[in-house]
């Protein structure tokens, strides 16, 4: 039997009015954002060999970690969570040998002295929290944005700023378009969160004026008008 391990973070608003009351879903983040189905080849097949074989298990920490603070949108973890992580891709992994590598990866960790094969990948920062260091990491420290965020960033820099430079009063954004430009995955009902928000509208000083299309889905279409800066 084989366990996989991912979360599921909901961010929910509880509104109250009279005697009913309403829950409404405004995000919904799968981390990671892919969960695939480990494989284990048999030992006579050649031809595909265990990804496991051809990855060190620091070469596995390393890309697990850069991978988590890119879908999370956070520096910050503990090992267990690198470890849950990296047995999605990486059935076979020790929990404790896996714990000790990471160890060996924060040269600030008290104990980083008793391994051997030691990295500088982290920072340690207590209570079991790690830092991915600045040189491993994909884009700078101060850029590192929530899934929704980055959603608002793009918009706001490829869509509504050309628009309204162009004099544009209306603009529609397909949901599908954002998020293959974005290169998500599954993340389709953080994209249209982000596009029906009122942060995206505040942000880019525009006026949600129509959804079309079903809800959630690709094809889910958003109507704005364009307020004067």
């Amino acid at each position: 039997m084989t366990e996989l391990n991912f979360s599921i973070a909901i961010n929910l608003s509880l509104t109250l009015k009279e005697d009913k009351a309403s829950i409404n879903i405004k995000n919904v983040d799968l981390i990671p954002a892919v969960v695939s189905l480990p494989i284990r080849f048999k030992s006579r097949d050649r031809t595909a060999p265990s990804e496991s074989k051809r990855k060190t298990i620091h070469d596995i920490i390393l890309h697990t970690a850069k991978k988590y603070v890119v879908d999370a949108g956070q520096n910050k973890f503990t090992g267990a969570k690198l470890f849950n992580l990296s047995l999605l891709d990486y059935p076979g992994l020790k929990r404790n040998t896996f714990a000790a590598q990471v160890i060996a990866a924060a040269p600030n960790h008290p104990s980083h002295r008793h391994y051997p094969n030691r990295k500088d990948y982290f920072s340690y920062l207590g209570k079991g929290y790690y830092k991915l260091n600045q040189q491993y990491l994909e884009i700078k420290e101060d850029r590192i944005l929530r899934p929704s965020d980055r959603v608002r960033e793009h918009i706001k820099r490829k869509y509504i700023d050309p628009a309204k430079k162009e004099g544009k009063k209306t603009m529609i954004i397909r949901a599908g378009d954002i998020h293959k430009e974005l290169g998500f995955s599954r993340r389709i009902p953080v994209v249209c969160s982000a596009l029906r928000s009122r942060k995206l509208s505040k942000k880019c000083g525009i006026e949600l004026s129509y959804i079309g299309g079903p809800n959630n889905s690709t094809t889910t279409t958003f109507t704005y008008r364009l307020k004067k800066d």
